[in-house]
């Protein structure tokens, strides 16, 4: 069964909704990794998703984080810098590398996870625990309705260029 869409109105939208809970919820947490760690909330979750026993090459942590690669080098790169990861040649194909946690990665994750999942339980405070189940379970269908129709989509729509103003169609 279809939902019935109550109003098209832009206030409405599921993703302008989803980008006002994003905005709120994510400008705390950026604010703890910037002002209390000193990394970007690009960084973090490539530390996030970094964190565990294997590393990841460059281009599968840019899928993961769904970023380009350009900026998952970027943040990469400061990473390093930061000393908070590694980035490793790997042995068959020396063009190739494994990107991992550092032990200074390692114990910044340990620290900072606990806080943002803190900041992800008292937002779901506002459900219950069976509608918190069912809202995972909407966002992965929706996620997937999401990647089939950008699948579908993304070979006919025009090329975005964020940084260089209007180029497409006239405005009237």
């Amino acid at each position: 069964m279809r939902p019935t869409i109550v109003s098209e109105a832009f206030e409405d939208l599921l993703l302008y909704r989803m980008y006002r809970l994003t905005s709120v919820a994510g400008a705390m947490v950026v604010r703890l990794c910037e002002g209390g760690y000193g990394i970007t909330r690009r960084e973090w979750r490539i530390l996030a998703l970094l964190h565990g026993p294997v590393g990841l090459p460059p281009s599968a942590l840019a899928d993961k984080v769904q970023l380009d690669r350009a900026r998952t080098s970027r943040a990469i790169g400061a990473l390093v810098a930061k000393k908070l990861i590694t980035r490793t040649p790997t042995p068959a194909d020396r063009r190739g590398a494994l990107v991992a946690l550092t032990p200074a990665g390692q114990s910044l994750v340990a620290e900072l996870m606990p806080q943002v999942q803190a900041i992800n339980r008292s937002i779901m405070q506002g459900l219950t625990d069976a509608e918190g189940a069912q809202f995972h379970i909407h966002l992965e269908r929706l996620q997937a309705s999401a990647q089939a129709l950008h699948d579908q989509m993304s070979s006919a729509l025009p090329k975005a260029h964020r940084h260089r103003g209007q180029k497409g169609k006239a405005l009237p």
